[in-house]
């Protein structure tokens, strides 16, 4: 019956493969919708997996912890865990020390021409927050001493808040507050 062209039986079998088209091309859209939605429901929204955020804050520890290590730290690792970029502020003792990496890179020098080197350095306790893929918070008690040139031992102890951005070479700290204890 359907080998012998009928007009009847044609316009009946060009509109149910019509009526099949529309309702194809409807399921194949809400399955692409639905993938869509679902692939981008982490990376579209800015969340990220918990995987990724442990690698984030395992990476501001370990920097942090490399960082105050007495046998290193020095004016090159102090200055250089530091973003020299538009936008770094230091806030020290209550007030704002620093509002550029030029000006904070200067007291530095000077700082540290008086000391010969760190004869303790330790974290008591260290706080992370990771707050994008970019972006971290770290909060760390500390306790150290320096001898200075002179040969005096001087604690210095306190509280610091560091605020890491991840540039093309790095995690740096772009903000920053310490509060000295004694």
């Amino acid at each position: 019956m359907f080998y012998k062209y009928d007009g009847l039986t044609n316009n009946l079998l060009i509109k149910t493969l019509e009526k099949m088209n529309k309702h194809l091309i409807s399921f194949i859209a809400i399955i692409s919708l639905t993938l869509l939605i679902t692939s981008c429901r982490t990376s579209c929204t800015g969340e990220m997996s918990d995987k990724k955020r442990e690698m984030i804050k395992s990476e501001i520890e370990t920097i942090v912890k490399n960082f105050f290590n007495p046998k290193t730290l020095n004016y090159s690792t102090h200055t250089g865990l530091r973003a020299d970029k538009e936008g770094y502020v230091f806030g020290l003792e209550g007030k704002i020390g620093f509002t550029s990496y030029a000006s904070y890179n200067e007291q530095m020098k000077i700082n540290f021409a008086g000391i010969q080197r760190f004869t303790e350095a330790s974290i008591v306790s260290m706080y992370v927050y990771v707050l994008s893929e970019n972006a971290a918070t770290c909060t760390t008690e500390f306790k150290s001493k320096y001898l200075t040139v002179k040969g005096d031992t001087i604690p210095n102890n306190g509280c610091w808040t560091a605020v890491f951005k991840k540039f093309d070479n790095g995690w740096k700290v772009i903000q920053e507050n310490a509060t000295h204890i004694k």
